[in-house]
């Protein structure tokens, strides 16, 4: 019978935001239906009450992420800081190559440091500001945000998702599975941006720079996992992006020093910031009452609130009160309704994860250990694309793989695959791409053109990963 719920809710949701475009109408529907479905079952509704404790907590995490991301970005904007920035990188002379540096170079670091969902939501409207198109600006962030997820935030997909903590076997596995992806993921960022820019890439001229992009980040990301299951994301990053530029700009091109540090202070401030708070407050945490999600001391959306202060001292000390607050308004007033739906989503996934957890044990245990190389991924994409969260995802399903392949040889490799998927399906997640069309006010774009485009990188990286692990499995 659980199944039968879930099916339906599921139903309700993807017919609701695919034919009637209203994400929170059709969220608010599914999570109707599944309540009085149980209620009727039960003859109780006390099962409601864990669920919507666990989404209020969450709730409040991701808004408070969402107003601070965009009021950092809005007081950046407001104060014309882009104007160089915008003026410089304009005329280079690959704007391509722009798109690769910011969303697969920037992004990567950003989400090694921070995670949840920040680097789609800072890159993204930076794009709009360089005079990308809008859906080019919402997809791509998304598309590029995958790889790095498996290694986001310091490790927490791992460490709190699958109890991992130093490299093991598992994390291994996901070196191995996600290198390849990590070389091509640079041509299909391209080839995703030709279509939603509509515009030629001449690949005989840019296959080098692209395959450059995709070593210049692979290699830091594959050695530093070997070291370490917090940092690969951040090195790649930051050292993949510093052998890009050394290899792929010309020196007539190649702006100063100086330049960058000007343009880039403020995230850099933001990075130290939240590295800081991670590093003191992380471990700090409450749990309300036993079974339902702890709340940290680390909130990003905080971070982001003191960031957006700290970098107003600096360039309008006098003003600050009044800046600070013209921004604050602003930035909730075109954040409410997205914070409301992302309510509604993540109270749906609390409700439903317990049932989901139930049906995905006793299915998967009957799966050949082919069809489970298969399935694996996806039911880490599907964690994500409900959850909006790797994490989430590896917590929501992990268990089930584990209880059922703990005494067999190819937990690891089961699990990495898991991981993996959880890390792609961020770039279809309804939250994740909710939580960007609102930073960058593009209301308009419907779900169905971004998935148009990122199921198609999904797909692909999906089929990749198969190959790899059937390979690993097979030799």
């Amino acid at each position: 019978m659980e199944s039968w719920t879930l099916v339906i809710s599921f139903t309700i949701l993807l017919f609701g935001v695919f034919f009637f475009k209203k994400l929170w109408l059709s969220a608010l529907v599914a999570i109707l239906v599944f309540i009085l479905s149980k209620a009727f079952l039960l003859t109780s509704i006390e099962f409601i009450y864990l669920p919507f404790l666990s989404g209020t907590l969450i709730s409040f995490e991701l808004g408070l992420l969402l107003f601070g991301a965009y009021l950092f970005y809005n007081t950046l904007y407001t104060n014309h800081h882009f104007s160089e920035f915008i003026q410089v990188t304009s005329s280079f002379s690959s704007r391509l190559f722009i798109i690769i540096s910011l969303c697969l170079f920037m992004g990567s670091f950003m989400e090694g440091i921070a995670g949840f969902g920040i680097p789609a939501m800072l890159i993204a409207p930076l794009l709009i500001t360089l005079g990308f198109k809008p859906l080019t600006s919402i997809v791509l962030p998304l598309a590029a945000n995958t790889t790095a997820v498996t290694f986001g935030a310091l490790g927490t997909p791992l460490k709190v998702g699958l109890n991992i903590y130093e490299s093991d076997s598992t994390v291994v596995f996901t070196l191995l599975l996600n290198s390849l992806p990590a070389i091509t993921l640079p041509f299909l960022l391209a080839y995703i941006y030709s279509k939603t820019e509509q515009t030629d890439i001449q690949w005989t001229k840019n296959w080098k720079m692209l395959l450059g992009a995709g070593f210049s980040f692979t290699v830091p990301y594959f050695i530093t996992g070997f070291l370490s299951i917090e940092y690969p994301s951040v090195v790649a990053g930051i050292v993949g992006l510093i052998l890009f530029f050394a290899f792929n700009v010309s020196k007539s091109e190649n702006p100063s020093y100086s330049f960058w540090l000007k343009t880039f202070y403020p995230y850099l401030i933001l990075t130290l910031f939240l590295f800081i708070a991670k590093y003191f407050l992380s471990d700090f945490t409450w749990n309300l009452q036993e079974g339902s999600r702890s709340i940290s001391l680390y909130q990003p959306g905080i971070i982001f609130i003191i960031s957006s202060i700290t970098y107003l001292m600096f360039i309008d000390k006098n003003n600050l009160a009044k800046q600070f607050y013209n921004q604050s308004r602003d930035t909730l007033c075109r954040t409410f309704k997205s914070v409301a739906a992302i309510c509604l989503l993540v109270f749906l996934a609390q409700l439903i994860q317990q049932d989901l957890s139930v049906v995905i044990r006793n299915y998967y245990a009957e799966l050949l250990p082919i069809v489970k190389v298969i399935a694996s991924p996806f039911l880490g994409i599907m964690g994500s694309f409900i959850s909006g969260s790797a994490t989430m995802s590896n917590i929501l399903l992990g268990s089930a793989i584990i209880v059922n392949e703990i005494n067999g040889g190819n937990l690891p490799i089961f699990l990495a695959l898991l991981h993996t998927g959880s890390a792609i399906g961020n770039a279809i997640s309804l939250q994740n791409i909710l939580m960007v069309k609102s930073v960058v006010n593009q209301p308009h774009i419907g779900y169905a053109q971004i998935f148009k485009f990122n199921f198609l990188l999904v797909g692909i990286y999906s089929a990749v990963i198969i190959l790899v692990s059937l390979l690993i499995i097979n030799h």
